[in-house]
């Protein structure tokens, strides 16, 4: 029969990629704020005063896409730039009390899109998949290097 696109790894990885962007956006909505925003605050909650070639490497988003979304989250007031002592280029974004308050609220809706996603699969079952995708990253990491 030979390859088909609907069951192939790398399809089927980007389909449940949008699904799941696509749930985080549904419940993102009521606060106006995208997946894309959640996963910038919670990098923020965990590593502060990152540079925004930092983040962009951390989160991995385009540096230029990146910027547009430091513009909404700073109108919103939930991040700032802070200018980097001794390089006057470069900006530290820091996350402010405001977007620290939202931490436990985006991480309870990442275990309610999670919970749903996962239904049904076990625990064993869970563990497998996050070392089959941890494998995958790290092989295509070494590759882009």
């Amino acid at each position: 029969m030979g390859f088909e696109s609907d069951n192939s790894i790398g399809f089927l990885i980007a389909k449940a990629r949008n699904v799941l962007k696509n749930e985080f956006e549904k419940e993102l909505k009521p606060y106006s704020l995208s997946y894309a925003h959640r996963v910038i605050l919670i990098r923020l909650c965990e590593k502060d005063g990152l540079t925004q070639k930092e983040l962009a490497q951390d989160t991995y988003f385009e540096q230029s896409n990146l910027t547009l979304m430091l513009d909404k989250l700073e109108s919103k007031g939930l991040v700032k730039r802070v200018q980097k002592e001794n390089d006057r280029r470069a900006y530290l974004i820091t996350i402010t009390p405001e977007g620290k308050k939202l931490r436990g609220l985006l991480v309870q809706m990442g275990e309610k899109v999670m919970e749903k996603a996962l239904h049904g699969v076990s625990e064993q079952q869970k563990g497998e998949l996050t070392k089959l995708l941890q494998s995958i990253n790290e092989n295509l990491k070494s590759t882009n290097e």
